[in-house]
């Protein structure tokens, strides 16, 4: 790979607002457009939006375990991508994910003591029972949009209950929770800012009253173990409480419902691979690993240069955002045979869906739990469940997550 341009006849590379979902290209179909880019430019400079970025899963994999790379935007150079796509300004104030080391590590080896893998798996049964609730609750329709009734709500309820939310609050969590997304839509609208000011406001004041009640009272929900970490003598404050609580939500809650959603999309589209997951839900583990190769509810992530480097041939400057695309890692044709085909039993559905390094999604066990419990429950529910051929899914545009925004079924 080099830097040279492109002779002036030949057919331009995907670059700027083509690379988001914004373009309806990219948007309906954003695997051929990255194979495109990948073919011709696998490390690729988009002067555009000032960001170098990455296709191929090796090149993602190195960035990712690299840790002299920045997440913290504020790190980056004026004008660069990460700014704007984090919408970086005199307010701007890094949830834990953002965040580099020294402070990185402190917070998440306390929130890992509280949000691991034991409390997930712990949680199980109580997702299948909210996910037949759910279900129940569609018993005599013919059809519905199963975003809206099922793998929306299901993640929200799943959280409220893990942070203790009292149940007679969860309506209200619910609308505040579905707010606060907007902190990660760099387009946002006047309307929306005020949702998200809106949501900011009472889930801060909701939390730090919950706060409050466990330190004074300790329950075995999620906020009070996170009252009680400790390591080393450092302790979690209330602000940093309450930031992952609302991490928890914001980007928690949309990758499952986006994880959730784009199974079942696969699935739909195509039946082969659903009859055998139907007939066969032992093979759910594997198949929502190929779900996360094969169409992953997260677009890209985003570090920061801290000094200038060569990737791929590439010069990345220092400050200037580098751009590893999830959505192309999982397709590369170098690491996986026929990366366009669905398959719910594929030997190796090595992904990247949930990042690496430092910063590997602490969520992960939790979303892979939901969907794995969640996807089978639909399938033996639903035995003639199939996409509304009235009324096509349509995806959302909001980066950086991928799903669906509505999916009509029908089950008559």
């Amino acid at each position: 790979m080099t830097e040279q341009n492109a002779a002036p006849d030949a057919d331009p590379c995907p670059t700027g607002m083509q690379l988001t979902p914004f373009d309806p290209e990219f948007r309906e179909c954003p695997y051929a457009v990255l194979a495109k880019l990948r073919a011709a430019e696998p490390v690729h400079r988009d002067r555009q939006f000032d960001r170098v970025v990455l296709t191929r899963r090796a090149d993602i994999e190195a960035v990712l375990a690299d840790r002299s790379l920045a997440a913290d935007p504020r790190k980056s150079r004026p004008g660069s991508f990460v700014r704007m796509a984090q919408i970086v300004d005199e307010t701007y104030e890094p949830m834990m994910l953002n965040t580099d080391d020294p402070e990185h590590k402190r917070m998440r080896t306390l929130v890992a003591q509280a949000f691991n893998l034991r409390s997930v798996e712990a949680m199980r049964p109580r997702i299948a029972a909210v996910a037949g609730e759910l279900l129940d609750g569609l018993a005599g329709r013919d059809r519905f949009d199963l975003i809206e009734a099922f793998a929306g709500p299901l993640p929200t309820i799943v959280i409220a209950e893990m942070l203790g939310v009292d149940p007679a609050e969860q309506k209200d969590f619910k609308r505040w929770s579905d707010a606060l997304v907007n902190c990660l839509n760099p387009r946002r609208s006047p309307e929306q800012n005020a949702a998200l000011a809106w949501s900011r406001e009472n889930l801060g004041a909701f939390f730090r009253r919950i706060i409050a009640e466990r330190r004074a009272r300790r329950g075995s929900d999620l906020i009070s173990a996170l009252v009680a970490a400790e390591e080393g003598g450092e302790v979690l404050t209330e602000k940093e409480i309450v930031n992952t609580a609302n991490l928890l939500l914001a980007a928690g809650n949309v990758t499952t419902t986006d994880l959730l959603g784009n199974a079942a999309l696969a699935l739909l589209r195509h039946p082969e691979q659903m009859a055998r997951l139907r007939a066969r839900p032992d093979l759910a583990r594997n198949a929502i690993e190929e779900v996360l190769r094969y169409d992953p509810p997260v677009i890209s992530t985003l570090r920061i240069a801290p000094e200038e480097r060569s990737i791929g041939g590439v010069t990345v400057a220092p400050g200037q955002t580098i751009d590893f695309v999830i959505l192309g890692a999982g397709h590369d044709p170098e690491v996986h045979a026929d990366p366009e085909r669905f398959d719910i039993e594929r030997a190796d559905t090595t992904h990247s869906a949930f990042g690496g390094g430092a910063h590997y999604c602490l969520g992960a066990p939790l979303a892979r739990a939901e969907a794995q419990v969640a996807i089978p429950l639909l399938l033996a529910r639903f035995p003639r469940l199939r996409l509304d051929p009235d009324h096509p899914p349509t995806r959302k545009v909001a980066p950086p997550f991928n799903g669906p925004s509505t999916l009509p079924v029908r089950v008559d």
